[in-house]
């Protein structure tokens, strides 16, 4: 269920207590208390605040303040803030809220209903007003569910124009975009669906569609990882049938090499078998696993350059850093493009 709804519906069970006086008192009080909100001023940082609760309980990060050195701010965020005051979004505080309390309670968990939360509770915190086919520089501008493609902006430039373009759910047998370098994908399968990839056509290329297939059940053969019902994986290399995923704690497989725990940083311990957090630096990898702060290198985990520290471009710097000049550093520049360069003319 979508926050929009949930907030349409919240008063709904104090209707049958109408009858008596005193419960409807009661409701009127409550009624006139105002719901949380985020002003549009506050919301970049917040957004950062937020992310980094997650990040950090999920295990991407090791600490909150390692986290604020090292996620920037969210640029579409930033833009669609900037151009709410030229007629090209508007922002609702509330659903601001909603959303940023939908993020700090998000399950840790690698399952399609959490992406699914997450996207329905930010989507309509701003209300886009550029048309599908008029230029847009983010997401946010851009009406109703479609999205801004900036597909042929060179190097991912910040003030080069995109395109709105119409957001698609894909039904089964429908032919499906599959990810290539540098393009949006504007389409995608609906959630009980996957993009099935085709047989090797023996040109050498990568094939750029497929087609949505329905996700099978618990014990049912399958071919590719993402081929199962939410909370189960595919057991591609092995019996190829899909398999449920372990919680926290639980028992788990460590033998099945795309790995048999449902949390995004959770791995089978092959002492254990039990899913537990995944390795930091100094640990041995599992099944070239580490945490999200931590890369793995020749077994070994090895933790990822903080703000201020060497880097040599080996191993990533963590977060949003970027190796420059040797040393990982944060881009703090926040732009706000109200006008742009056209992408240039695709090479021939």
């Amino acid at each position: 269920m979508s926050p929009v709804s949930l907030r349409s519906s919240s008063s709904s069970w104090w209707r049958p207590l109408c009858g008596v006086a005193l419960g409807c008192l009661l409701v009127l009080a409550c009624d006139t208390e105002e719901a949380p909100a985020v002003q549009s001023a506050d919301l970049r940082v917040d957004e950062r605040d937020a992310r980094c609760e997650y990040l950090v309980r999920c295990g991407f990060m090791p600490s909150r303040d390692v986290c604020l050195a090292s996620e920037s701010y969210d640029q579409g965020l930033v833009q669609a803030l900037g151009v709410t005051s030229f007629d090209r979004a508007g922002y609702d505080p509330e659903l601001a809220a909603v959303w940023l309390d939908t993020l700090r309670d998000l399950s840790c968990d690698a399952t399609v209903e959490n992406v699914r939360m997450l996207a329905d509770a930010r989507a309509p915190v701003f209300a886009g007003r550029i048309d599908v086919g008029d230029s847009c520089f983010a997401d946010e501008e851009c009406v109703g569910e479609a999205i801004c493609d900036r597909s042929a902006c060179p190097g991912n430039q910040v003030c080069c124009t995109g395109e709105c373009v119409e957001w698609r759910v894909l039904s089964v047998g429908q032919t499906c975009p599959l990810p290539q370098d540098g393009v949006r994908i504007s389409a995608v399968c609906e959630d009980l669906a996957y993009c099935q990839v085709p047989p090797d056509d023996g040109s050498g290329m990568p094939p750029t569609q497929g087609t949505c297939q329905a996700r099978v059940d618990n014990g049912l053969p399958c071919d590719a990882v993402d081929g199962c019902l939410d909370g189960q994986r595919c057991n591609v290399s092995g019996s190829g049938n899909c398999y449920k995923l372990a919680a926290s704690g639980e028992m788990c497989n460590p033998d099945l090499q795309q790995g048999s725990c449902i949390g995004l940083n959770e791995v089978c311990s092959p002492s254990s078998s039990t899913c537990v957090a995944a390795p930091g630096p100094g640990e041995a990898c599992v099944h070239g696993r580490c945490a999200g702060w931590a890369v793995c290198r020749e077994d070994m985990c090895l933790a990822r350059p903080l703000a201020g520290e060497a880097c040599d471009g080996s191993i990533p710097c963590l977060g949003d850093l970027r190796c420059q000049d040797n040393v990982c550093q944060l881009t703090t520049t926040v732009l706000v493009c109200l006008e742009g360069d056209p992408p240039p003319p695709p090479m021939m």
